[in-house]
């Protein structure tokens, strides 16, 4: 069931609504982890009936597996084979569906064999619920977290806010808010806070980023066709696809948070202005955020302390150091996030493209150090520029994200900077005019006016502390334009029509959420 179909907006969301606050209302708090599970399932299910049964398999396993591993350490026995086994059990499911196809094909491409495996459908959140699970388990190793009821956990993997597409979450930030006093007690302002940020969130969705996909799409097609594309249409595609990508992903994590608030629940906040930042790394810091700290956390900080350790063992010096500890884990991680995304070698390429930029910014930032010590900050001038350089960076990348094979990506780059094309544009001026301000490029740069100018969803609704840890993001990327959301008759005409506009706009071509495939 998607969260911007009318069947979940009119039939699902307010029965679901009723039911847990009839719940809350007549004192029934236990009985609130059942029917949330119940309502999940529903929601799931609507997708594949049969994979609901795997769903609930790995979440039993997982369950089982995180009472195992916190009995051995109340025993102080050591728990590493269990994690290890449930980590590797987890990774071999999500491996199987997800990327079994993708080796035989390799295998056959390199053999020439003709080995097939039919019938494998990639499951809907396979990737969010497996990397959720991990995380648990290993904070449960750590001493971080306490193991609880089966309904309780299966309420934190399948909770249909975030099941679907994340934001990924962690036992010890969501479980806690569900037994708080304050729980229903200020349902008036988390229904009216989290419809607002819903009603931004399928705006987003449904009206721009289904409108960008419009102009990207139909290039990508035809350079997957093999047919002619010149500069302009390179650029279009690439900067509507980049439009598309933020505008669905950040629209749908919007919805996400704010259908949990609707139920008195703060979700981590997954995106923070990121096509407003100043360098790659900056970048990255803001997109895709709580993907970014399960990768910090679970597998780059394990990855580099060894580094380090074997860095200063063999003596390497400054760039030496860099490159084994920073550099080289950076781009393999970056690899494994492109992995992540897709069983193809575009996304391989996409992460490899991501690493290298990162791997560069740090080494910028290394040489860069000298200077900052002696008090010589960049000027405004050099702000521009390296902002300029981040964002074409992203929307290069983006095209390798979007094509179906490599072939496609280098087609569009080539059209992107065709040098002739640019003379033979500036000859042919008044066509060009028209082309510059026909309705894809206006649309671009009503977009870029809206993400360089405008509060994020967050900022919007700041007022309100929409997500976790609010206070360490209110004051970056502040915004040139600040609008705060407040509970008057005003704002309340702008989230009808916001939201009257994104379900007007549902009829029009209903799409999935990209991230949905991943």
């Amino acid at each position: 069931m998607l969260f911007s179909s009318l069947q979940f907006i009119f039939l699902f969301l307010p029965f679901t609504l009723a039911g847990y606050y009839g719940l809350i209302y007549f004192g029934k708090r236990d009985w609130i982890f059942l029917f949330l599970v119940f309502a999940s399932l529903v929601f799931y299910s609507v997708w594949n009936p049969p994979y609901v049964f795997l769903l609930i398999g790995s979440v039993l396993g997982n369950y089982v597996c995180g009472k195992i591993i916190q009995t051995r350490a109340e025993k102080n026995k050591s728990n590493g084979l269990s994690l290890l086994l449930g980590t590797v059990g987890n990774l071999a499911i999500l491996g199987w569906f997800k990327y079994a196809n993708f080796f035989v094909d390799n295998v056959n491409a390199v053999t020439s064999t003709q080995w097939t495996l039919d019938n494998i459908i990639l499951p809907l959140a396979i990737s969010f619920y497996t990397f959720q699970q991990i995380a648990y388990l290993v904070d449960i190793a750590r001493g971080e977290v306490k193991a609880g009821g089966i309904w309780r956990y299966a309420t934190f993997v399948i909770f249909f806010p975030q099941l679907i597409a994340g934001p990924i979450v962690h036992y010890k930030e969501m479980m806690p808010q569900f037994f708080g006093r304050n729980l229903g007690r200020f349902w008036r302002a988390d229904l009216a806070v989290g419809l607002t940020i819903f009603a931004i969130g399928l705006f987003k969705k449904t009206v721009i980023a289904d409108s960008a996909a419009t102009f990207a799409s139909p290039v990508f097609d035809a350079a997957h066709a093999g047919q002619p594309i010149d500069l302009l249409m390179g650029w279009k595609a690439a900067s509507c696809y980049t439009i598309q990508l933020y505008f669905d992903f950040s629209g749908y994590s919007d919805m996400a948070i704010g259908l949990a608030r609707m139920f008195g629940i703060r979700l981590p906040v997954n995106f923070h202005s990121p096509l407003r930042a100043g360098s790659i790394i900056e970048y990255w810091r803001r997109w895709h955020i709580t993907l970014q700290h399960f990768i910090v956390n679970y597998m780059y900080q394990p990855l580099v302390l060894p580094l380090a350790r074997f860095s200063v063992d063999r003596g390497y010096g400054k760039w030496g150091s860099f490159f084994v500890t920073v550099a080289a884990p950076t781009v393999l991680v970056f690899i494994i996030i492109g992995l992540w995304h897709g069983s193809a070698w575009t996304f391989v390429l996409f992460g490899l493209m991501h690493g290298t930029y990162l791997a560069v910014n740090e080494c910028w930032r290394l040489l860069m150090r000298k200077k900052r010590r002696r008090g010589g900050g960049p000027g405004q001038l050099t702000v521009t520029v390296y902002y300029l350089i981040t964002l074409a960076c992203v929307v290069l990348a983006n095209v390798m994200f979007r094509a179906v094979t490599p072939q496609d990506a280098w087609t569009i780059w080539a059209a992107m900077f065709q040098i002739n094309q640019i003379t033979g544009a500036w000859e042919a001026f008044p066509g060009t005019l028209a082309e510059v301000f026909s309705e894809p490029f206006l649309f671009v740069l009503c977009c870029v006016f809206i993400v360089a100018l405008a509060p994020n969803t967050q900022q919007l609704l700041s007022r309100y502390r929409p997500v976790l840890e609010w206070e360490r993001w209110r004051k970056v990327a502040l915004p040139v334009i600040p609008l705060t959301w407040r509970p008057t008759a005003l704002w309340a005409v702008w989230t009808g029509i916001v939201l009257f506009l994104g379900i007007a706009f549902i009829s029009r071509a209903q799409t999935e959420f990209i991230y949905f495939n991943f």
